[in-house]
């Protein structure tokens, strides 16, 4: 199912490309020589990707095209003058807390393994997310933009209004080592959390002095979560469950095991924050072009964590480093800013225009509501909530799902009020700032593009990976200077946040079992048949529900990691993120999916299967209940190209 030499591979690969083209880069357009090592592979990947997309657009994707590209920005960064670093800190990132990120690093991706038993195989909750390596597979069989794999109007290739940029950075692994796309997602969710990693260490050692308890700090505390389970344990599940609502924000952890992209995007806006403090001291035209870039990469890896909280983040820190910066380069600055955000958007203007699209057809109004993040329970009457949600965002909520960062942060701005903490540069002003910015985005903004708010909960990572940083620096601090009370307090609150995530990182590397475990083994096999009758433009009708005890929302996640095809309609979850459709002709097409696949359709329905999703090949297993009762048998639209008769095998029927 998947290759541990090639998911290796994958990821060797993709430390070497993209922190070579960091490193160049840095060399000219520079964040200081003590920032070089550890931004070089978030800041690569970024500047790559982008240009790697642009020109696969217009020439396809190939092994040239990657290496092409990443030979383009080498060439181009030598047009700029080198960089004077002879102001920054000879102080650099300690060669062990590189390693210590490799092996940490592997915490997000037991989530993503297959675990096989003698029962079966099993899979863990995360996979769901990982849906969408579907769509990585499509651009390796068809580069960018990227045909709709998870639906087809008429049997009509489509586009995606997704903002797929690290899936194409995946993509571009597997073209360059042979990797099938569950592989390369594999390799690529460990370079975002490895490249995360780095640059949150380095910066804490920065913001610390150069202290290497920072770091320390650091890679420990992305290993924990929040404080609820040791909260229900206290005080018991229903009092715990009828005082905060459920759902909550996700620690960095959780964050890279389901949606990697997202976290690649809110690293790479922290980069573009760095770059901004900065060019307010000497903005230049490569500064320019290098933050224009971070800003398409950061919006096209995620709409809401790229656009929304950098948006807000990016406003919040500009003013504070026009405030407090001296009078002089001001309007420089401001139009030093303005220019990348032009060139940011010429650059992400096609997948923009798409999403506009897209969500014009699926209706329902503006994408984004402005509207409190739900954090009191049901014990509290709703009239009352609606006022007390609000200030329990700060005061309650942050320090239950982060309790750590934010009990940081509440004892450095103590201790500095109190002129008794660590000295708070302009340039640090104006990250706390931009931190604040990003979390105002959970707090009085909800996306409705779907059915979950994922602005809420993706938007808040750009102040997450900084809080991290300063709790960092700030643990540091209280270390060197002997303050043990207070860091006690850290560190007793760290230490409670550590088991639940432990117990994250062990569910998901057993991963859950199930009575389909089992007939997952043989699926490899099914999509190998599957493949051989299905060209790869061509589009598959399989049960949207097969499998759906795997995930914990069903999906057919052997179709998404597995066929390496095309479907005429991937089931209600997936369209709900991938298709053009309004609610209700979501319904109408699970609704079609579910009879035929039953047993129950007719041959109307076979027909609209055929005609309207361009389905071109149908797959029918035993756990469908039309392998009983099969409607494509007496239809004459369609012919049995292959019958595997076992209790695990399958009907492959071809369009005549």
């Amino acid at each position: 199912m998947t290759s541990a030499p090639l998911v290796f591979a994958s990821a060797l690969v993709a430390v070497l490309l993209w922190s070579w083209i960091g490193w160049i880069v840095l060399r000219r357009v520079s964040l200081g020589a003590d920032m070089r090592v550890c931004a070089a592979p978030a800041l690569g990947w970024a500047l790559q990707t982008v240009t790697a997309l642009l020109l696969s657009s217009a020439v396809g994707l190939s092994v040239w095209t990657v290496l092409g590209s990443a030979a383009a920005l080498a060439a181009l960064s030598r047009l700029v003058p080198p960089a004077d670093d002879t102001a920054s800190s000879p102080v650099r990132l300690p060669w062990w807390a590189l390693a210590a990120a490799v092996f940490v690093a592997l915490g997000p991706i037991v989530g993503l393994l297959p675990k096989l038993y003698p029962e079966g195989v099993a899979l863990a909750p995360p996979i769901y997310d990982h849906s969408k390596i579907a769509l990585i597979d499509e651009m390796i069989r068809g580069g960018a933009p990227p045909a709709n794999p998870f639906y087809g109007q008429g049997g009509q290739p489509g586009s995606i209004a997704y903002y797929y940029l690290w899936h194409f950075g995946a993509a571009e692994l597997a073209i360059l080592t042979g990797a099938s796309g569950w592989e390369a997602d594999i390799a690529a969710t460990w370079f975002t959390a490895f490249a995360s990693l780095t640059l949150v260490s380095g910066l804490a050692f920065r913001l610390s002095g150069g202290r290497v308890a920072g770091i320390g700090f650091v890679l420990v505390a992305v290993c924990g979560d929040s404080l609820r389970p040791v909260l229900a344990a206290l005080v018991g599940q229903p009092a715990f469950d009828a005082a905060i609502a459920p759902g909550g924000l996700s620690n960095w952890l959780v964050q890279t095991s389901w949606s990697p992209h997202h976290v690649a995007s809110a690293t790479t806006v922290v980069l573009a924050l760095l770059l901004m403090a900065r060019m307010r001291q000497q903005a230049a035209i490569g500064q320019v072009v290098v933050l224009g870039l971070l800003a398409a990469a950061g919006f096209q890896s995620s709409v809401w964590v790229g656009g929304a909280s950098f948006a807000l983040a990016a406003v919040a820190m500009a003013a504070v480093l026009l405030v407090s910066g001296e009078t002089g380069g001001r309007m420089r600055f401001v139009g030093a800013l303005a220019s990348g955000a032009v060139l940011a958007l010429l650059l992400a203007a096609p997948l923009l225009a798409e999403q506009v699209q897209s969500a014009g057809s699926r209706g329902g109004g503006l994408p984004i509501a402005i509207e409190a993040f739900p954090v009191l329970g049901p014990m509290v009457p709703a009239v009352v909530r609606r006022v007390l949600d609000p200030p329990a965002y700060w005061l309650v909520l942050l320090f239950v799902d982060f309790p750590v960062l934010a009990l940081a942060a509440v004892m450095a701005g103590v201790a500095c009020l109190r002129r008794d903490g660590p000295p708070v540069p302009s340039s640090s002003a104006a990250l706390m700032a931009a931190a604040f910015g990003s979390l105002c985005c959970a707090w009085v903004l909800a996306s409705r593009a779907g059915e979950n708010n994922d602005l809420g909960w993706r938007g808040i990572l750009p102040a997450l990976l900084i809080a991290t940083a300063m709790a960092g620096a700030y643990a540091a601090h209280l270390l060197d200077r002997r303050r043990w009370p207070a860091f006690s307090v850290v560190t007793i609150a760290l230490l409670l946040t550590l088991p639940a995530g432990i117990g994250f990182v062990r569910a998901n590397l057993r991963g859950d079992l199930t009575a389909e475990g089992s007939l997952f083994r043989a699926a490899p096999a099914m999509w190998a048949a599957v493949r051989r009758h299905t060209p790869p433009d061509e589009r598959v009708a399989s049960n949207p529900m097969l499998g759906r005890t795997l995930t914990p929302w069903p999906v057919n996640v052997s179709w998404a990691l597995l066929a390496d095809r095309r479907s005429c309609f991937a089931g209600n979850e997936l369209a709900i993120a991938f298709a053009p459709l309004s609610a209700e002709a979501r319904r109408s097409a699970s609704d079609l999916f579910e009879r035929v696949f039953a047993g129950r359709g007719t041959a109307e329905d076979v027909a609209a299967l055929l005609d309207d999703f361009g389905c071109r090949v149908v797959l029918v297993t035993p756990e469908d209940g039309a392998w009983q009762r099969d409607p494509f048998a007496a239809s004459g639209r369609v012919r049995l190209a292959e019958d595997n008769p076992a209790s695990d095998g399958w009907r492959i029927y071809v369009a005549r």
